[in-house]
């Protein structure tokens, strides 16, 4: 009589992992995340976040690295072909707020991490390698802009950067608290129009020459 075979694990989808534990993370925070509960809907084993992620800490570091690498590939591959600088600045400063509304999930992450004041960031050996290259589509476009003498120099592309993140973060991350107090819906069409239209005059009147 035969042995009875072992029953075989199921395969990693890491992007389907990936997902769960994200939208568990964002739901229950880092702590409150059940691991059961990701391995339930990525359709794995508990088991199986240990072997491949060490556990809790590793699995959420993977989700934070993940977002950071999609909005990272969404950027380059905006397509500013044939657009002076000032059209290209609208785009990407456009793309920043679409962005953020589109994957709240990110939003959510980066609002833990600032909660656990970035250490597991920090050890991001990508998240720290890749900080400089993510800069380069903006980067480009300011100096396109101010070798056309469109954009005053002196710009610090950090500081430009965080204007653009700052604009699109905080239509998401805030949009509940400062929808009910000043009785706007964030996510409503007309003041996502608005608030484009807000992100590039913001962008722009920080860049223009004077």
């Amino acid at each position: 009589m035969s042995a009875a075979r072992k029953p075989k694990e199921p395969e990693l989808n890491r992007t389907s992992l990936l997902m769960a534990a994200s939208q568990e993370f964002a739901s229950r925070g880092l702590q409150g995340a059940r691991l059961e509960e990701i391995a339930r809907e990525a359709n794995i084993t508990r088991a199986m976040i240990y072997y491949y992620f060490g556990g809790r800490e590793g699995l959420y570091l993977a989700a934070l690295e993940e977002a950071y690498r999609d909005i990272r590939a969404s950027e380059r591959a905006i397509d500013l072909t044939g657009l002076g600088p000032v059209d290209a600045m609208r785009r990407l400063a456009q793309f920043r707020i679409d962005y953020y509304v589109e994957n709240p999930l990110m939003v959510a992450l980066i609002a833990i991490e600032n909660q656990q004041k970035a250490q597991h960031l920090k050890n991001s050996k990508e998240i720290q390698a890749r900080a400089e290259h993510s800069l380069q589509p903006l980067a480009s476009v300011l100096q396109q802009g101010q070798a056309q003498g469109v954009f005053r120099t002196g710009i610090d592309v950090v500081e430009l950067h965080q204007i653009m993140v700052s604009l699109g973060m905080f239509n998401v991350s805030n949009q509940y608290t400062f929808g009910a107090i000043f009785e706007r819906d964030p996510s409503s069409p007309a003041q996502l129009a608005r608030t484009r239209e807000l992100a590039c005059e913001v962008v722009l009147r920080f860049l223009f020459v004077v």
